[in-house]
């Protein structure tokens, strides 16, 4: 089986590898097409069914269209609209959309990541000798708010393009990030679905 990926993210963004990753950990010997990234949500919004109905005709058996609830970007931040937005384009399109999942994350990347602080603690204690301490558990979707700003005053050194990664590398599973993020349970369920 062959997965495909529209993200929002520009070619070197985090959800480039992120996403892919987390697939391959629950779905052991999928295949991944390199990920498409169309830079902002915009694009998603506007060409993401295209690019899915191209990875569908060649050779991906499914697709996830994923992108970040927030930052708005000049819409409503509300993730059924954008999923309403993109069901009329792949309707459009005449995508199969058994073969398409929609994975609106919210509130973006981050906040799953921030659900479960074991990934964030191994990570950032793999960079010194001295104890950093617990990152805190953001259990409820109200605490998942600003999570790069969570992750930067834990450590003070806080770069996603370059540690959202080597986190997710250090996450010892992702079935406590999908009980407290439902958006990325949506996603991991999806794959799971895919993959029985």
């Amino acid at each position: 089986m062959k997965l495909g990926f529209v993200l929002e993210c520009t070619p070197n963004g985090p959800d480039a590898d992120i996403y892919p990753y987390v697939a391959k950990q629950i779905c052991l010997g999928v295949n991944v097409a390199k990920p498409e990234t169309l830079r902002n949500k915009q694009n998603v919004m506007s060409e993401g069914a295209l690019v899915a109905l191209t990875l569908l005709e060649t050779g991906c058996d499914y697709v996830f269209i994923i992108w970040d609830r927030m930052s708005r970007w000049g819409g409503t931040g509300r993730c059924a609209d954008h999923i309403a937005q993109l069901d009329a384009e792949l309707t459009k399109q005449s995508v199969d959309r058994s073969r398409v999942f929609l994975c609106c994350i919210d509130e973006m990347l981050e906040s799953w990541i921030v659900a479960d602080g074991r990934g964030i603690t191994s990570y950032f204690q793999s960079l010194t000798t001295h104890n950093v301490g617990m990152f805190a558990d953001c259990k409820k979707l109200s605490e998942q708010t600003n999570p790069k700003e969570r992750i930067k005053k834990f450590k003070g050194r806080y770069n996603d393009f370059t540690d959202d990664f080597k986190i997710v590398k250090c996450m010892p599973e992702f079935n406590r990030p999908a009980q407290r993020n439902t958006s990325f349970r949506h996603f991991k369920e999806s794959v799971e679905q895919i993959c029985s």
